[in-house]
C-alpha cells in the first residue's frame, strides 16, 4: 500500500510538472508571429507533437536526468522535493509568460538538494559540466547560424524578388517550409523536455514502467499548452518582427541542435536557443527587439539559483512528511 501510495505521489506531481513544461513551451511561437497559422491552430498542432515527442524520444534523455546526475542515494523525499520545486517555479514563471528553461529549473532543483545532502560530493559535477559545455553553445550557434542564415536567405532570394505578388509568393512557399521545421521541432522538443517530468522519477526506481510514464507526460504536456501556452507564445513570437523567410532563419539551428541532442541524451534548452535564434535575427535585420527581452534574460539568470533554494526550502516538510 506505501509503494502504491508513493508511486500516485509519483505520478501525479509528474503530471503537473509536464502540464507547467507544456505551459512555457514557446516552440510555435515564430509561427504565431509570422502569422502562419492562428493560434488555435498552432495550439492543435503543438499538442500532437507534444504526445509524439515524448513516447518516441523520450526515454533517452529521461535516463540522464535520472541516472547521472547525483552521487547520493535517490529516495522518495529527494525525487518529491525536486519535482515539486521544479513545478512550482514552472508554474509561476508560465503565470507570468515568461519563458525559462524547464532543463535548468529541474537540474537547479537537483543541484539544491544534491549539496544540502551530499556537501560537494552529492552531485556528479563532470556531467553537470559536459551538459553546461552544451547549455553554452548551443545559443550561440543559435545566435550565430540564424544571423548568416538571414544574411544569406536575404541575399540568394529575397533581394531578387521583383514586386509585392513575387514577395508574397517566395513567403508562402516559405511558410510551408516553416511549418515543417517547427513540427520537427516540437517533436524533438517534447522528446527532450519530459524528460524533466520523469526523470528524477526514473532514477528512483519506483517501478513505473517508461512508457506509461511518457504517454501521461505527454498528455499533461499538450494539456499546459492548449490551457495556459498563450501567453509564452505571444510573448517569444513577438520579440522581433517576422515573416515565414526570417521565421525559418531563426528555427533552422534549433530544429538541428535539439534533435541531435534528444537522439543522444542531452538535456537542452530549447527555450535558450529559439530566443538567442530570435536576437541573432533582430541584429541581423538591425531591428529593434521587444522590450520584454530584459525580463526573459533575467528570469533565465535567477531560474538555477532559485530552483535550487525552492529544494532546499522544501526538503525539510517533505522529509517530515515521509
Amino acid at each position: 500500500m506505501e509503494l502504491m501510495y508513493i508511486i500516485t505521489i509519483f505520478l501525479v506531481i509528474s503530471i503537473i510538472i509536464s502540464f507547467g513544461i507544456g505551459a512555457n513551451d514557446e516552440t510555435m511561437a515564430t509561427l504565431y508571429g509570422s502569422k502562419t497559422l492562428r493560434m488555435k491552430e498552432l495550439l492543435i498542432l503543438a499538442s500532437i507533437f507534444a504526445i509524439l515527442g515524448a513516447l518516441v524520444l523520450g526515454e533517452g534523455v529521461s535516463e540522464t536526468i535520472g541516472n547521472n546526475l547525483l552521487s547520493i542515494e535517490v529516495t522518495t523525499s529527494i525525487v518529491l522535493t525536486i519535482l515539486i520545486s521544479t513545478a512550482i517555479w514552472l508554474i509561476v514563471s508560465s503565470a507570468l509568460g515568461l519563458p525559462i528553461s524547464t532543463t535548468h529549473a529541474t537540474i537547479g532543483s537537483i543541484i539544491g538538494v544534491g549539496i544540502l545532502l551530499g556537501g560537494g560530493f552529492g552531485i556528479n559535477w563532470l556531467t553537470i559540466l559536459e551538459m553546461g559545455i552544451w547549455w553554452i553553445l548551443s545559443p550561440v550557434i543559435g545566435y550565430i547560424v540564424t544571423y548568416f542564415a538571414y544574411k544569406a536567405i536575404h541575399k540568394v532570394i529575397i533581394n531578387r524578388l521583383s514586386g509585392f505578388r513575387s514577395f508574397e509568393k517566395t513567403e508562402k512557399n516559405f511558410s510551408y517550409i516553416l511549418l515543417a521545421v517547427i513540427c520537427w521541432t516540437a517533436f524533438s522538443r517534447a522528446g527532450n523536455d519530459c524528460s524533466n517530468a520523469v526523470g528524477i522519477v526514473v532514477g528512483a526506481g519506483a517501478g513505473i514502467d517508461i512508457t506509461i510514464l511518457l504517454i501521461i507526460t505527454g498528455l499533461s504536456f499538450a494539456s499546459g499548452i492548449v490551457i495556459l501556452g498563450r501567453g509564452v507564445i505571444k510573448n517569444v513570437g513577438t520579440i522581433t518582427e517576422l515573416h515565414p523567410s526570417t521565421a525559418f532563419a531563426s528555427e533552422i539551428p534549433t530544429a538541428v541542435i535539439l534533435f541531435f541532442g534528444t537522439l543522444l541524451g542531452i538535456p537542452l534548452s530549447g527555450s535558450h536557443m529559439l530566443v538567442a535564434s530570435l536576437v541573432g535575427l533582430a541584429k541581423a535585420r538591425r531591428a529593434p527587439t521587444s522590450k520584454g527581452l530584459w525580463k526573459i534574460v533575467l528570469i533565465w539568470l535567477i531560474t538555477f539559483p532559485v530552483a535550487a533554494i525552492l529544494s532546499i526550502a522544501i526538503f525539510f516538510p517533505i522529509n517530515m512528511i515521509i
